[in-house]
């Protein structure tokens, strides 16, 4: 009596392990989305000519599994909190393991300068494709973009990047520009390298920490060049963020960035 005790314990043990393990195969299966943002910010321009106007808009980038040619990609969004509307998203090339990047830009919204300024944009991604419908609204919390005088400042998000470039510019003999990062730790390192001869060689700078932002990522900047440097050729560029021993890059998918000179 007691061996055949024994050997139903075993067996349910055993049994118990199986669906654990099939469990977890199941759940890590289902843990590679099918539509992920990459990164987004909140971008301003002036519009009038003497400044009197201003607008914003937020762009960004998503991966998409390729599951069919014919698909739709959308970005919900609301710039008030209450009215939602959809803006589609547009192909931009396919990576090295068959998914895809779209980019997508939501329409302009006008604004007169103040004392304090406000604005922000909620947003989901939403992807239709073999008759199903994907979401990544940020665990239900939706993307929130946000940029204000007052309080909470959140001008950019990274969810599959940890590394982005926010923008960059030449003017006389300097190349400038800043870096959106995911504060994943305190130690960091932040570089640019960059090529004067199509990577025949390349030399690298120290990106500077800026400042950190309420949603937990930080803002560095680069400084390239000098009043002695000679730009006689095209620069290319990609980032490199390093923390807790693993590398993340900004390469613009692959094709580097570039200054032509």
């Amino acid at each position: 009596m007691k061996k055949k005790c024994f050997r139903n314990l075993v067996t349910f043990v055993i049994c118990f392990v199986l669906m654990l393990n099939v469990s977890g195969l199941s759940i890590s299966a289902q843990t590679t989305p099918n539509i992920q943002l990459y990164s987004a910010k909140l971008v301003t321009t002036t519009v009038g000519q003497c400044g009197n106007q201003l607008d914003y808009y937020a762009t960004g980038y998503i991966n998409v599994k390729n599951l069919s040619a014919d698909k739709n990609i959308t970005v919900h969004y609301t710039y008030d909190g209450s009215n939602w509307l959809d803006q589609p998203a547009s192909y931009l090339k396919t990576l090295e393991d068959g998914s895809e990047v779209w980019s997508f830009s939501t329409p302009h919204k006008i604004y007169a300068p103040q004392h304090h300024t406000y604005h922000n944009c909620r947003f989901a991604l939403k992807y239709e494709v073999n008759g199903n419908t994907y979401w990544d609204n940020n665990n239900g919390d939706n993307y929130l973009l946000q940029e204000t005088t007052m309080i909470y400042n959140a001008p950019c998000t990274l969810s599959k990047s940890a590394v982005m470039l926010n923008d960059f510019n030449y003017n006389y003999n300097f190349l400038s520009g800043s870096i959106y990062v995911k504060n994943l730790s305190y130690d960091k390192n932040v570089k640019v390298r960059y090529t004067l001869d199509n990577w025949q060689t390349y030399s690298e700078v120290d990106a500077t920490y800026t400042r950190t932002y309420d949603n937990n990522t930080e803002l560095w900047s680069f400084y390239i060049g000098g009043h002695d440097y000679q730009w006689n050729n095209n620069c290319h560029f990609a980032i490199s963020y390093t923390v807790n021993g693993v590398t993340y890059c900004d390469n613009n998918f692959g094709s580097n960035y570039s200054l032509t000179k």
